[in-house]
């Protein structure tokens, strides 16, 4: 069976959301370990899908697209134009924490 998204699931391991819950970051290691997704239940009905994404670059690749990626270009467009000293990079950063 494959999901729209084209995953295919006739391996997923399927876990509770008991599970999920009380062993999240187990759960998330055995995904990520076997590369395969698996499947999320609650009271026995198909809720949710996990995918695995160990060294799938996402980061890159949400980074490179949508909102984030436009607010990134912008301060990095708005850093490259402005020169500060060593003292007033050093006020606006104490100004940043201090909001």
């Amino acid at each position: 069976m494959m999901t729209a998204a084209g995953i295919e699931l006739s391996e997923a391991k399927i876990y509770t959301m008991r599970e999920l819950n009380q062993n999240t970051a187990q759960v998330l290691d055995e995904i990520n370990r076997s590369g395969r997704p698996a499947a999320v239940t609650k009271h026995g009905r198909f809720v949710a899908l996990i995918t695995p994404l160990l060294g799938a670059q996402i980061e890159s690749l949400v980074l490179s697209q949508g909102k984030m990626a436009d607010e990134l270009h912008r301060r990095a467009a708005d850093s490259a134009q402005t020169t500060y000293s060593a003292q007033q990079a050093a006020k606006r950063v104490r100004s940043h924490y201090q909001d």
